[in-house]
């Protein structure tokens, strides 16, 4: 049953995580504050997102009784994902931890000339621990999290922003994820990185970004396939598809990195046979 194979993803996730000989040592490093006082024009991201029609047109297929279907945006930033897909017919809530650029992205919805304000919200919340932020407008139909899984911190912040994820959704409700993948084969900068830093983390493909000048700005992990769907599976998710592609890094645009780009969905409450993601 659905229980069994919970147990045996979370028995799993002991055998193939990266190793992580020294498991304070990455949570000396309060990631949660990073973010929160993060730069809002700094903030990483990627205006480029594979895969995302093909998510929007499964949400509106699937939840067509929904005028619009409701999606939250876990990690919004600024928010200029977030008002994209409220402009292709959808009701928006974006999340994020930084007030600042929350209080942005809700200045630059205002100052927008677009007319849908009562279909988008911004709110500062912590999807780090878990359980989610109370929100008036749970369950969504579908969420969405570019990268954030990447930055959020240790191991446990990213089995509880999943948990958090799952926990926001109705049932059948879907998600796209997109993380950064291991790229020491393509790029040797980052092969470097991950053996300098391993000393400082404590687990093997996460290392410290850093400014310019050297100072440490946040932690980043860089995932498997493996590991990225046994992580899903554990947070209950099903009807996972997991699609690897080479692209720009999202800090270093001359180099090359590799991004995996997930969709699936939580259960439906009855056996109902629901089609798959195109």
């Amino acid at each position: 049953g659905l229980k069994t194979t919970l147990s045996m993803c979370r028995h799993l996730l002991t055998v193939i995580m990266p190793q992580c000989d020294h498991p304070q040592v990455i949570s000396q490093r309060d990631s949660l504050l990073d973010w929160k006082t993060f730069e809002p024009e700094a903030i990483p991201t990627k205006t480029k997102l594979p895969y995302l029609d093909a998510f929007l047109q499964a949400v509106k297929r699937d939840f067509s009784q929904e005028k619009p279907p409701s999606i939250i945006d876990l990690g919004c930033g600024t928010g200029e994902i977030t008002e994209r897909i409220l402009k292709c017919g959808f009701s928006m809530v974006g999340m994020d931890l930084n007030p600042q650029a929350i209080s942005r992205a809700r200045r630059s919805f205002e100052s927008s000339a677009s007319t849908a304000g009562a279909r988008i919200r911004f709110c500062e919340g912590n999807i780090a621990i878990f359980p989610p932020p109370g929100l008036a407008e749970a369950p969504f139909c579908a969420a969405m999290c570019q990268l954030v899984i990447s930055i959020i911190g240790d191991r446990d912040n990213r089995q509880n922003l999943l948990r958090n994820a799952y926990e926001l959704l109705r049932p059948n409700g879907l998600l796209y994820l997109s993380a950064s993948g291991v790229s020491a084969d393509i790029n040797p900068e980052y092969a470097r990185l991950y053996e300098a830093d391993f000393a400082l983390t404590g687990e093997r493909f996460t290392y410290l970004s850093r400014s310019v000048d050297g100072g440490i700005l946040y932690t980043t992990h860089h995932f498997t396939e493996e590991e990225l769907r046994t992580l899903l599976l554990s947070a209950g998710f099903v009807d996972i598809r997991i699609r690897k592609l080479k692209e720009k890094s999202s800090r270093r645009s001359d180099q090359s990195a590799y991004f995996y780009y997930c969709l699936c969905r939580k259960p439906p409450e009855s056996s109902v046979h629901h089609q798959q993601f195109e």
